[in-house]
């Protein structure tokens, strides 16, 4: 991957990495480190390579051209696999995926694909966007407003951060869902500043603390779902400056953006994605406030080589070394 000229334009730079991406399945590349059965028509599963199980709880999914743990939350996509297992660089990985290393996908089932993905995109967002549609403001006696003041953002919260009573989940092929839970909505935005996607932090005791229930395997379920085009967009919590700050959870960011008002604070949904958002022309620099652990640091690295890729200027910041990360570091509670 070689930039010259100057910066990339985000269209140039999106055609450039999704063009590695779209080359070749990912069931090929990460089975190359554990085996695969097929499950349906493109999704796959067998034992995660990034722990030790016994029972296969890694699946992974050729149409999305991701992969997802539910054992120990490992998720991504083929350059994430290849970073995060392989130990590759971001623009390796691109490099890589550029290459001829793996088997090409044919044209024809790569406009198949790109068909298909487009009509699940658009369902999800729609389905996203409905989600929004119903949320009211969260203000100080909402669950969402309770929830805000309890992890110490005692400033009014930005209109993109709204509460909402939504379910858990959906069948989309039955439009079945569960039953309604309150929770705290932030409006993801796509470059152009639409609104493509939510991300729900559900609550419960009045929105006293976060939504949890441990399933009947053991496991827990993730009190934050996030709905409709994930990949690109973010949390924005300011408008759009020449330098941004940017984080990994609403938490944090409502932290960041109370402490530094002068400052634009956006934030992405989960680590996965910090290396992955869109900024629109008008952005110069980017100041990665990453987690004060190793996914988190791993996170800030990768965005940090992202967006020398797109011709930016990068930073980065973390908490104090006794804290997990800024809201905990706000709060005064310590690892």
């Amino acid at each position: 991957m070689t930039v010259t000229g100057g910066r990339l334009s985000d269209s140039e730079f999106r055609e450039l990495v999704d063009r590695a991406r779209e080359r070749h399945s990912i069931s090929d590349i990460i089975g190359r480190h554990t085996s695969l059965k097929r499950r349906g028509a493109r999704e796959m599963v067998g034992l995660c390579p990034f722990h030790s199980e016994r029972s296969p709880s890694f699946e992974v999914n050729d149409t999305k051209g991701t992969y997802h743990c539910w054992g120990c939350g490992a998720a991504g996509d083929s350059i994430k696999f290849l970073t995060d297992y392989e130990g590759m660089t971001f623009r390796q990985a691109v490099e890589t995926l550029s290459g001829n290393e793996f088997p090409v996908i044919s044209d024809e089932e790569r406009v198949r694909r790109k068909a298909e993905d487009a009509r699940v995109m658009a369902e999800r967002i729609a389905y996203a966007r409905s989600i929004w549609a119903r949320t009211v403001p969260a203000t100080h006696d909402t669950p969402a407003g309770i929830y805000a003041a309890i992890r110490g953002i005692i400033h009014p919260l930005p209109p993109t951060v709204r509460f909402v009573m939504a379910p858990r989940w959906i069948n989309p092929e039955t439009g079945e869902a569960g039953r309604d839970h309150p929770a705290m909505a932030c409006a993801l935005q796509d470059v152009t500043g639409a609104v493509v996607g939510v991300q729900c932090v559900f609550l419960q005791d009045g929105g006293r603390r976060k939504y949890e229930r441990v399933r009947d395997d053991g496991t827990k379920a993730k009190a934050k779902l996030s709905f409709g085009q994930i990949v690109g967009s973010a949390l924005r919590l300011g408008p759009v400056r020449p330098h941004l700050i940017n984080c990994e959870g609403p938490e944090d960011g409502l932290t960041l953006a109370q402490r530094m008002p002068e400052q634009s604070v956006w934030v992405t949904c989960g680590t996965a994605m910090l290396s992955r958002v869109e900024y629109p022309a008008e952005v110069r620099s980017v100041c990665f406030a990453g987690d004060n652990n190793a996914a988190g640091r791993l996170a800030v690295s990768q965005a940090r080589e992202a967006v020398l890729a797109k011709g930016l200027i990068p930073s980065e910041v973390f908490p104090p070394e006794d804290f997990k990360d800024w809201n905990d570091e706000w709060r005064g509670i310590r690892a």
